[in-house]
């Protein structure tokens, strides 16, 4: 019963996120910033909350401004101007000085370690998850190279990475895993699972670039051999952010962040490794387009 209570929910969330795939794949990018402000404000919570932070006006104010920055970062990308642009740095700056402030004005319930937590959560979340927009925008520039339907498949391998990995290790590990991965961080993750999760996630991508190449791609700027190296590599890092969330957990003595969707844990138990993978995505592309185009 569990078990199918947990691919349901995860079936779930997948047809959720390909649905605002969708809409970026339409242009609508300032809505996809809704539901990353929700990942955000509510994944701040429940790492403040793990952190034992008991100031309550430190972790409104984390969230308040993660859930403000994925607007920041779509709508900066449709205003020309450096205004725009230094604002938003001023805006952060004024805000880490607050939150330095407020540690000092309630020192009686704030650490350190939470207002640095806050902090680093609070502008790293929201920027690697905005990373999503950031790609559609950039391949917006280069018209003649990609496509809506390309900009949609790449961040469709980087979930792929993300999710679809996990699944596979979950399942092959849980059936077949004997060597353990990193048993003081995660015990129950396989070097066994790690391999099929490459290996499925890989053969996958490449599946998904064999309908695309046929029927949606209008260039051919990506290469089947492309997605062969890339797919690996990227679910090495998919495995590092779900390792890195591990760490956090296991320091503060915790199994997940939240118990939102049944059989999964919490919000950030479901995008610590898409943060990783998104990110790298975004990074990956911005340099292939910055020297080979």
């Amino acid at each position: 019963m569990k078990l199918l209570k947990r691919i349901a929910v995860g079936v779930s969330l997948a047809l959720v996120a390909i649905g605002f795939l969708v809409l970026l794949g339409y242009g609508y990018t300032w809505v996809v910033a809704i539901p990353i402000c929700i990942l955000c404000t509510v994944s701040i919570y429940e790492i403040q909350n793990v952190s034992g932070c008991k100031n309550k006006v430190l972790t409104a104010c984390n969230m308040i401004f993660a859930g403000l920055f994925p607007f920041y970062i779509a709508f900066s990308e449709q205003i020309e101007g450096a205004t725009f642009a230094g604002f938003g740095k001023v805006l952060t700056g004024a805000y880490v000085l607050a939150m330095l402030i407020l540690m000092l004005k309630m020192y009686d319930v704030t650490k350190f370690e939470n207002v640095a937590m806050g902090l680093f959560a609070s502008i790293a979340l929201p920027y690697a998850l905005s990373t999503l927009i950031l790609l559609f925008n950039l391949l917006d520039g280069y018209p003649e190279y990609f496509s809506k339907s390309m900009a949609v498949y790449i961040a469709l391998i980087a979930m792929f990475c993300a999710w679809l990995c996990d699944t596979f290790a979950f399942f092959i590990g849980r059936s077949f895993g004997k060597h353990k991965m990193a048993p003081k961080i995660s015990p129950k993750k396989s070097i066994e699972g790690a391999i099929a999760g490459i290996v499925g996630t890989t053969l996958s991508s490449l599946i998904a670039w064999i309908i695309c190449n046929q029927f949606y791609f209008h260039f051919d700027t990506i290469k089947w051999w492309m997605v062969l190296v890339f797919t690996p590599f990227c679910c090495v890092i998919s495995m590092c952010g779900d390792l890195s969330a591990s760490v956090i957990k296991r320091n503060f003595g915790v199994k997940d962040f939240g118990t939102l969707f049944p059989e999964h844990g919490g919000m950030m138990d479901r995008i610590d490794s898409f943060i990783f993978t998104m990110s790298f995505t975004y990074l990956a592309v911005k340099t292939i387009v910055s020297f080979a185009i």
